[in-house]
């Protein structure tokens, strides 16, 4: 079987830094990254030494908070093309910013873009913000679904308590249509963010990051102590897509950490390969 991975930043991958030389600047301020950039098909080697069949490659719109791309959609939809069979891309737009839906539209529309990332801590914004609804609006008009950030942040003077799934739960109310896709597990509200995930047919979580330790351990952790593990098995299987946060954390041994979790097979499947394929609507 091969796996789906469904956060991944090229901030250091050499041809988008040929593309925006501030890339690597924000690499190091913003995502405090200090490993050497590499080529893009390092990025596709290191994909198939963990299984990786494909990757969602994430644009990140900061022009209005921190006055730059990480990196931009065009940037990512150039990458995606040196190797579509690989690579998705994920848009990324500040509803602060006028040319936010004209933006949106290029990506989903032709660039093929399959989904929306929204960082509210990186980008400065507040996800329940009204300015934010018509970007929702668009996200189900067009039938892509919206990664948002969730839980913890290392982004100094911002409040790690707006992005707490318990208050993002108004968006999955306000816009049942909506595939909103939670990042992080909402650690460390993961109780909260699982329950969400189990109420409602439109939310879904995904595993990126490990802030506890190693990738071993925070899986442990999410999957086995901050929950019992038959809540995955028995409810929420169908609601949970990996995700690694590569370059901060290696694609292989996410998902080596992964499929190490005491989880019954069939959730492990579904996990790395068919939540992703059905919510991006990927060709299996």
């Amino acid at each position: 079987m091969k796996y789906i991975d469904v956060h991944v930043h090229p901030v250091l991958v050499q041809e988008a830094l040929d593309m925006e030389p501030r890339l690597l600047e924000a690499a190091r301020k913003v995502f405090n990254i200090g490993t050497a950039p590499q080529p893009l098909n390092i990025l596709l080697k290191l994909m198939d030494n963990a299984g990786v069949e494909k990757a969602v490659l994430l644009a990140l719109d900061a022009k209005v908070s921190k006055g730059y791309t990480i990196p931009s959609n065009t940037t990512v939809y150039k990458l995606v093309k040196k190797a579509e069979e690989r690579l998705v891309g994920f848009a990324s737009v500040n509803p602060k910013d006028s040319e936010a839906l004209k933006e949106l539209k290029t990506a989903i529309e032709d660039y093929g873009f399959k989904g929306i990332k929204i960082h509210p801590p990186i980008q400065g914004i507040d996800p329940l913000d009204r300015d934010m609804y018509k970007i929702y609006e668009r996200a189900i008009e067009y039938d892509v679904p919206i990664l948002l950030h969730s839980g913890f942040t290392w982004v100094y003077g911002y409040s790690i308590d707006t992005c707490n799934p318990v208050r993002l739960e108004k968006i999955a109310i306000h816009f049942p249509e909506l595939k909103l896709i939670l990042g992080h597990m909402g650690w460390p509200w993961v109780r909260e963010a699982v329950a969400l995930a189990m109420k409602y047919p439109n939310v879904f979580l995904e595993t990126s990051n490990v802030y506890t330790g190693t990738p071993e351990e925070h899986m442990r952790h999410i999957f086995q102590e901050c929950m019992p593990k038959r809540l995955f098995d028995r409810f929420i299987r169908e609601k949970v897509i990996f995700g690694s946060d590569y370059p901060r954390i290696e694609i292989d041994k996410m998902v080596g950490a992964l499929k190490d979790l005491d989880l019954e097979d069939m959730t492990k499947e579904k996990i790395l390969r068919e939540n992703a394929l059905n919510i991006l609507k990927l060709s299996k």
